[in-house]
């Protein structure tokens, strides 16, 4: 769980960071906004993960689970990466493309998650779960709405 927590946490700071930093690269007022929210999003699905961590004592069988887990997780996950980290932003010359790599984090993002459910048995962390899955659909959903939005480049 701990380990699980831990990936949460830097997948949603990541992605508050890299919002936060394309904010100061876009020109598109409407962008501009969505981004900012969505980086607000993530820096309260973080909150919520950093809280979830912080509430649970690891015990003994866990302690056992987190050996296995990562390389459990890499195998379902496959080549996703989980992370903006490797993008090169530089070579992102159109707002087309900076959409479309933030719909590939965030559907990667709900991968994780929805990853993530199986190993969580507490209903209360779960219906938490859920929520920011649908909320990390939404982003989605948004970002979709606003590369069909954009004239052909």
């Amino acid at each position: 769980m701990d380990d699980l927590l831990e990936v949460a946490i830097t997948m949603e700071k990541n992605g508050e960071s890299v919002y936060n930093t394309s904010i100061k690269e876009v020109k598109n007022k409407d962008l501009k906004s969505m981004l900012k929210w969505m980086a607000n999003e993530e820096a309260s699905h973080g909150k919520w993960f950093t809280d979830l961590k912080n509430s649970f004592s690891l015990e003994m069988e866990e302690a056992e689970l987190k050996e296995m887990v990562p390389q459990v997780l890499q195998d379902m996950m496959g080549e996703k990466t989980l992370s903006l980290d490797d993008v090169d932003f530089s070579k992102i010359k159109t707002l087309s493309k900076l959409l479309e790599t933030f719909i590939k984090f965030e559907n990667e993002t709900i991968l994780f998650y929805e990853l993530f459910e199986m190993f969580i048995e507490d209903k209360t962390v779960l219906e938490g779960l859920k929520k920011i899955i649908l909320e990390e659909k939404s982003h989605v959903d948004q970002l979709e709405s606003m590369l069909a939005s954009l004239p052909p480049e």
